[in-house]
């Protein structure tokens, strides 16, 4: 098993030319030491692809759909030979060199309030994780997933 963990989140790449944004997708495996792994050092996390983040000549309610269906086709196309390699498995070299049947499942995902919610494909106003609305983040009872 080679767990995969993926981390993203919405970021400035230029000021001067109109301010253009893009989520930059972060990969890292799993076992990977916790140690080594959070040290800036160590170069665990790999930048594995830009997802542009366009403006669209459409009405300003279509904005954020378009930009999720953006968003979750180009994560499609960035890992489709992770899905397919986490179903039947692909042969790879360990680091002692020896030749491996591993499989790539996806772990965990890392990111803040807005990603989570554009990988959630849910409202701005909405937990990603719950049925709660954003009047009801931070209530005494729990909500169902």
């Amino acid at each position: 098993m080679v767990p995969i963990i993926l981390a993203s989140d919405k970021t400035p790449v230029t000021r001067q030319s109109g301010g253009l944004e893009m989520h930059p997708i972060f990969l890292m495996i799993g076992n990977i030491q916790s140690e080594v792994r959070m040290k800036a050092t160590a170069h665990a996390w790999r930048c594995v692809a830009f997802i542009p983040i366009p403006k669209f000549d459409v009405h300003p309610d279509f904005q954020s759909l378009l930009h999720a269906r953006l968003f979750h086709k180009c994560m499609d196309i960035i890992f489709a030979n992770c899905k397919i390699t986490t179903k039947t498995g692909a042969y790879m070299s360990d680091p002692m060199g020896y030749i491996r049947h591993c499989f790539t499942p996806l772990v965990a995902y890392t990111a803040d309030l807005p990603e989570a919610q554009l990988v959630a494909s849910v409202a701005k106003n909405a937990s990603p994780l719950t049925l709660a609305m954003q009047k009801e983040f931070g209530a005494s009872h729990t909500h169902s997933p």
